[in-house]
């Protein structure tokens, strides 16, 4: 054999050595491979099986860490976002379980159960064009699941696309039959587009249905009103009222037809039948009585048929707090404050920590300028609660209103010894303390309290209004830091009528005047016209600026008014001293 034969071969025995050495070698690193990817899918597949019986024995929280595990094994587990998100659900952890679905939906956007839950959420979340898209794709392959097309139904009707949403459910019809729940849905939209005949024959179908249900029979005479059919409506509320006599939709319903309809007699009568039965909630009670008496008008016309209203109330729960704070404040509202001041002196003896009661018994007994009861009853409620700091605050003002300057005080910082850590409590009695010691002629102390009410709020107008006025009225040197102030008060609030007549008189003792004449006119528009002060300010610009016939008028106005408190001066400057 020739030497050159015997090289290439040798070389291409070389070769295939080498080729099966490296195939060898290729093998070995593939089977090192496949055994880790084996152990791997092992590893997720044991912890998804953890996961999965965690969450069976509702140990949530090792649950999602055990799928979070998996996922971090493998970022394309699409089976281990899916249940995830409906673990997070389950957690109220909405948002989390949406950006979960959201995965194992585009890791396989044809599996209808990723699709579905990731649909939901986005209804959820308000996304209602995305999930109207899920819920259609859905439901090319999956035609038979009837939640998937309420869920698109769902979805044209709050983007208010009604015609469709009905279009959906008239397919629903054909597909799937008469159906109660098709039947109902098709109801509240034909309502909601006042499509009343197509809203009666859907209804019409359930209260037939279900002859013993006061629901569809109530459905459907509100219905009948919204359609203006009055007489059945009434005689179908009948229907659902016999089926069911505390069936309070029905009996309000009735009620309401007759109120809008002016017929009041009928309108009483049906109440006292609501409000006569022991079936139905005195909370319920309350909150629609609640919501009649919010018209001032409406009760004082009616005091005679709601006092009975109220008896009839007494007499079925008579230990409902709610209803004996609302019947107390009925009384204050309809200028009958005695009796609410009784009702409320017995809830008190009924329920001593009630601090509600106590606070509208205050609330009344201030308003009307009893301060000796006023003053009795706040201690009590001190004693009730120590701790609460308004208590305190109402002793003050009965004290204070009774020229009890002292006692006031004490109470006050009595309160403040309390209540350290209520900042408005603090603040309104920093400046009240404040007032007091300006009215016993105490100006230094004054301005020290109201400067510490400033440091817990320096945005308090009201504050900064009276700290302004009595800063020009004691200390003429003080007009410019009195002007800041006020100006600030005003800025806060510019159409209070007492803020803005500050702001003017300050410009007065400046020599501003006719700056100050167009600041109280702007407070006389604003109110300032009934205030004996206000007049009185206003005149004495006028006078500065030489109107002195149009200073006259106001001067003689603010003579007239209840508030003056200077009648003699007011009359030396109408006769030109």
């Amino acid at each position: 054999m020739k030497k050159e034969v015997i090289n290439i071969l040798f070389a291409l025995v070389y070769v295939c050595w080498s080729i099966n050495i490296y195939a060898q070698a290729d093998t070995a690193t593939v089977t090192y491979v496949g055994d880790s990817v084996s152990k791997l899918r092992d590893e997720k597949e044991k912890l998804m099986m953890e996961a999965k019986k965690l969450s069976f024995e509702g140990n949530i929280g090792q649950a999602v860490i055990s799928y979070s595990k998996a996922i971090e094994i493998d970022p394309k587990c699409d089976a281990c976002y899916y249940e995830l998100a409906n673990i997070l659900i389950y957690m109220d952890k909405e948002q989390e379980a949406k950006e979960n679905a959201e995965k194992a939906y585009n890791l396989d956007p044809d599996n209808p159960w990723f699709a579905l839950l990731h649909a939901r959420l986005c209804y959820h979340f308000k996304e209602y064009g995305k999930a109207q898209r899920l819920f259609k794709q859905i439901l090319v392959h999956h035609s038979k699941k009837q939640d998937v097309w309420f869920g698109l139904a769902s979805a044209y009707e709050e983007q208010k696309l009604y015609p469709e949403a009905l279009g959906i459910l008239d397919s629903m019809l054909i597909r799937f039959g008469e159906n109660d729940d098709i039947s109902y849905r098709i109801f509240n939209i034909s309502m909601d587009i006042a499509n009343y005949d197509r809203a009666i024959s859907e209804i019409k179908k359930l209260a037939d249905n279900y002859p013993g249900d006061p629901r569809f029979a109530t459905l459907l005479a509100d219905a009948y009103v919204e359609n203006g059919n009055d007489d059945l409506a009434i005689e179908t509320y009948d229907l659902a009222i016999a089926t069911n006599e505390s069936f309070s939709p029905a009996l309000l319903g009735k009620a309401e037809l007759f109120r809008k309809k002016g017929r009041f007699t009928d309108y009483f009568k049906t109440l006292q039948q609501y409000t006569g039965n022991r079936d139905i909630s005195p909370e319920a009670k309350a909150e629609y009585l609640n919501l009649v008496l919010k018209i001032p008008s409406f009760a004082n016309h009616f005091k005679s048929n709601i006092d009975t209203l109220f008896v009839i109330l007494s007499a079925v729960h008579p230990v409902s707090m709610k209803l004996q704070l609302m019947r107390a404040h009925y009384f204050a509202a309809t200028q009958r404050p005695e009796l609410s001041i009784s009702i409320l002196g017995q809830l008190t003896d009924m329920d001593g920590e009630n601090k509600e009661i106590w606070l509208q018994l205050l609330s009344i007994e201030y308003g009307l300028k009893m301060y000796g009861q006023l003053e009795e009853s706040s201690q009590k409620a001190i004693i009730s609660d120590p701790g609460y700091a308004m208590f305190y605050m109402y002793s003050a003002l009965a004290l204070w209103s009774q020229k009890k300057a002292k006692p006031a005080i004490e109470i006050l910082e009595k309160g403040i010894a309390k209540a350290r850590y209520d900042t408005m409590f603090m603040d309104n009695a920093l400046s009240f303390l404040g007032d007091i010691y300006f009215s016993i002629n105490k100006s230094k102390k004054a301005f020290a309290y109201y400067e510490k009410a400033l440091k817990i709020n320096p945005q308090n107008a009201t504050v900064l209004n009276n700290y302004a006025y009595y800063l020009c009225l004691a200390k003429s040197k003080h007009l410019d830091k009195a002007h800041t102030m006020s100006s600030k008060a005003v800025e806060l609030e510019n159409n209070n009528p007492s803020f803005l007549d500050t702001y003017a008189y300050i410009l007065f003792l400046q020599g501003k005047y006719a700056e100050a004449k167009k600041i109280f006119r702007k407070a006389l528009a604003f109110g300032g016209d009934e205030s004996a002060v206000v007049l009185d300010h206003y005149a004495d610009t006028l006078d500065k600026l030489g109107e002195r016939a149009i200073a006259e008028i106001y001067w003689s106005q603010a003579l007239d008014k209840p508030d003056c408190l200077n009648p003699e001066q007011i009359k030396k400057k109408l006769k030109g001293n």
